[in-house]
């Protein structure tokens, strides 16, 4: 535990509320620079205009790969031995370069990552159960956060709108007491929820927390969402608030859980896709289609239904036919939203399984998955199996030149931190985690069902 997080879990419940806003300050200046500003200005532009979008494409890959051969030893090297000559002269050029796994990331990440300042570390786990860390610049985070902000205006969504976000940070102290999941960030006029308290003995509290707040939209896990729609629907409780659009991110959902989350908060469900690693933004439109945001990158179908993304917003650790462990099913049809892109008929990778404690709580992949972020690229591979209420069994592959000690303690450390104590734990370092037999490696496995 760092010493920011040891002051943070001591200190007073107001001055938690106060590290959280300083915090977003901190945010803020990252996020909304002048970067932010142009590419926002351009979204708005050109939103009724004819663009071909092939051709920016092109144009915008190129510049990335020439990017990438300046400042990224292992995309030099990798172009040279390959014979990828720039510029390319059509999209299906593209394919010549060979795809980046997540092994090949993590293992040679050093050589990936490219000589310019990337302050802002990305941590993901993902599904896969692979850890890894990226970075990526400051205008790099500027232009994902005006593309986010753009989808969510098209909803009638606009910064410094009363929100609340369902989030897997560590926000609550294991020693405290009071009923208080949720911690303020003045900055962004948001409160954060934290998933790893939520149980059935806590959402009578969460949810009149979010009724004493009043929120304009709301974001996050919609794992949190469904689990308090749910209760709340076999309570009775219900919400006055009426927020104009929620964005659940991170997760799948069914169209069962949507209209759930739809009824009990009284705002219509905009789903959205992107990745911790930096892939190219997908978000609904107001017709319900989804749509690749093709100014931020290139997603294309592998032979084997995975998708391979190709990002131009990743100067720090570059992604180029990346495959994130993700499947999608394109459609050739257009929408009537005017959105010149490809419709993605469905995103098949992100599961909702889930481990559950004995007193009722479930514990969802991104929350599992996020566990492995505290331990950078030195983990290939880690998965939870539950067989009953009380234990867990928990496999993980070290990296044999990476994973140390202090990995094993930290690791250690944060799963008690997310199971707590009154559930078994069975940890086992082992040298590989078989796949299913669709060839699939699996994060969760479980024999209990929700």
């Amino acid at each position: 535990m760092g010493i920011k997080e040891q002051v943070y879990n001591r200190s007073p419940l107001f001055l938690q509320h106060l590290f959280t806003t300083l915090y977003g300050y901190q945010l803020h200046r990252e996020r909304y620079g002048p970067v932010y500003q142009e590419r926002f200005r351009m979204l708005l532009e050109r939103e009724h205009s004819t663009i071909d979008v092939k051709a920016e494409q092109l144009d915008r890959l190129n510049d990335f790969l020439r990017f990438c051969t300046e400042h990224s030893p292992y995309y030099r090297q990798l172009f040279t031995s390959h014979g990828i000559r720039l510029p390319l002269t059509d999209l299906s050029e593209l394919k010549h370069i060979p795809v980046l796994s997540k092994e090949i990331l993590r293992t040679h990440m050093e050589d990936i990552q490219t000589d310019v300042a990337a302050p802002i570390i990305g941590k993901t786990g993902g599904t896969t159960g692979t850890s890894l860390q990226v970075r990526y610049t400051i205008p790099d985070m500027q232009i994902r956060m005006a593309h986010l902000d753009y989808f969510k205006a098209t909803h009638g969504v606009y910064r410094g709108m009363r929100r609340i976000s369902f989030t897997a940070q560590d926000l609550v102290p294991e020693r405290q007491q009071v009923d208080v999941y949720w911690r303020m960030n003045r900055a962004a006029n948001q409160l954060l929820f934290t998933v790893k308290r939520l149980s059935p003995r806590t959402m009578a509290a969460y949810l009149e927390a979010i009724e004493r707040f009043q929120p304009e939209t709301i974001d996050g896990l919609p794992s949190a969402m469904i689990e308090l729609a749910r209760f709340a629907k076999r309570e009775g409780i219900r919400l006055t608030c009426q927020p104009i659009a929620i964005f659940p991110t991170a997760e799948r959902i069914d169209a069962e859980e949507r209209q759930v989350i739809e009824e009990v908060f009284h705002g219509p469900v905009f789903d959205q896709y992107a990745s911790s690693e930096g892939a190219p933004i997908v978000s609904e439109c107001r017709f319900g289609q989804k749509h690749l945001h093709h100014e931020m990158g290139i997603i294309e179908l592998d032979t084997d239904g995975e998708i391979l993304v190709t990002s131009f917003d990743t100067h720090g650790t570059p992604l180029i036919r990346y495959r994130v462990g993700d499947r999608m099913t394109l459609s050739p049809r257009t929408c009537s939203c005017g959105h010149p892109g490809p419709i993605i008929e469905s995103i098949d990778g992100r599961g909702r399984a889930f481990i559950q404690k004995p007193d009722g709580q479930k514990i969802f992949e991104a929350q599992l998955a996020s566990l492995v972020k505290h331990l950078p690229n030195s983990i290939e591979r880690i998965q939870y199996v539950q067989m009953t209420t009380d234990s867990v069994s928990i496999y993980y592959v070290p990296d044999a030149e990476r994973f140390s000690q202090s990995d094993e303690r930290l690791l250690m450390e944060r799963l008690y931190r997310l199971f707590g104590r009154d559930i078994h734990l069975d940890v086992q370092a082992v040298s590989y985690i078989d796949a299913e037999e669709s060839g699939k490696i699996l994060l969760v496995k479980s024999s209990l069902t929700g």
